[in-house]
């Protein structure tokens, strides 16, 4: 019989709700009933221990609080949980480098749980501390959601041994993507094309990560890093959006480019012949172009975030931990 694996939960908003979802509706046709998600942490919520799967049904009707919390307590309820592995569906920050997301992960490394986040912060700012962390305590680090959500990026590497990326170009963020799409298609301004997009839950109310490019340049770095290059947040070049008039640009379509190889590193409005195909990569899909040594230019076209979007990442990564713990 398989051992117990037991499943801690760290922000139980849109991503961990989706996760939680997901997860109880395929865990028994995946062959995941040994594994249990046994307690969630979330400051609004409190602390959940043992969940029941219609947890997030009592939540809405306001039954399910746990154990009132303040921030100061998840670390050391991270510590203290028998979990063996932690997801971490927290907010980014980028005013604080990661934090406090890095402090969550790195407690739990050290605690002996393998980790799981769909947050850019600590991938971006805190990689080497994280694969230090890593090695030493012989714990896995996933963050298949940091990037594309579930659609495949940086993971398809993996089927490809021996390739080299000479290069990444693409559409990282939806958000921008859904409002020049929106500008191209139907003539509406920035300002216009922003306002349906808040409306329609695309962008936030302070869409500042999205539009002037900082979330994009974040997931510029997370794929660098996985590829083995050494570009850092602050040395990205950074333009976004923000007021941009697409008739400048004339007869090409304009998209928000995300782009790196080993010597330059940059996000910026870029236009593009209407014969690309990353020209008409339309509303708030994602769109990865990899130029490989071996295959040339391989093209990942999808889904870039969502509820269960992302939670198909962290059951990509879950699934991943536990089969290499098992040949391990």
């Amino acid at each position: 019989m398989n051992k117990p694996i037991r499943v801690l939960i760290v922000g139980f908003g849109v991503v961990g709700q989706g996760f939680f979802e997901l997860f109880h509706r395929v865990k028994d046709e995946l062959g995941l009933s040994n594994v249990s998600i046994s307690e969630i942490v979330d400051l609004k919520y409190g602390h959940i221990k043992d969940p029941r799967p219609n947890i997030i049904e009592d939540i809405r009707a306001g039954k399910a609080i746990g154990e009132k919390i303040m921030s100061d307590d998840i670390p050391r309820i991270i510590e203290e949980s028998n979990a063996d592995i932690m997801g971490e569906f927290t907010w980014v920050s980028v005013k604080t480098r990661g934090e406090p997301a890095f402090t969550y992960l790195s407690t739990a490394i050290r605690s002996g749980k393998h980790v799981i986040t769909t947050n850019k912060g600590p991938i971006a700012f805190h990689y080497d501390e994280l694969m230090e962390l890593s090695r030493r305590y012989n714990r896995l680090v996933r963050f298949k959601g940091t990037v594309m959500a579930g659609t495949p990026s940086f993971n398809i590497l993996k089927l490809l041994p021996g390739a080299h990326v000479e290069y990444f170009m693409g559409i990282l963020n939806g958000t921008t993507n859904f409002i020049l799409s929106k500008m191209y298609e139907e003539g509406l301004s920035f300002n216009e094309a922003l306002k349906l997009a808040q409306q329609l839950g695309y962008a936030e109310a302070d869409p500042s990560l999205d539009i002037d490019g900082i979330d994009a340049a974040l997931k510029v770095v997370i794929l660098s890093r996985v590829i083995g290059w050494r570009h850092a947040f602050e040395n990205v070049e950074v333009e976004g959006i923000r007021d941009i008039d697409i008739r400048k640009y004339g007869d090409k379509v304009v998209k928000l480019i995300a782009y790196a190889d080993r010597d330059k590193a940059y996000v910026k409005p870029t236009p593009l012949d209407k014969s690309d195909v990353l020209a008409h990569v339309s509303r708030n899909l994602n769109a990865l172009r990899l130029k490989l040594d071996t295959l040339g230019e391989l093209l990942i076209i999808g889904p870039g975030a969502g509820r269960f979007e992302t939670a198909q990442a962290v059951l990509t990564d879950l699934v991943d931990i536990i089969n290499s713990a098992r040949s391990g």
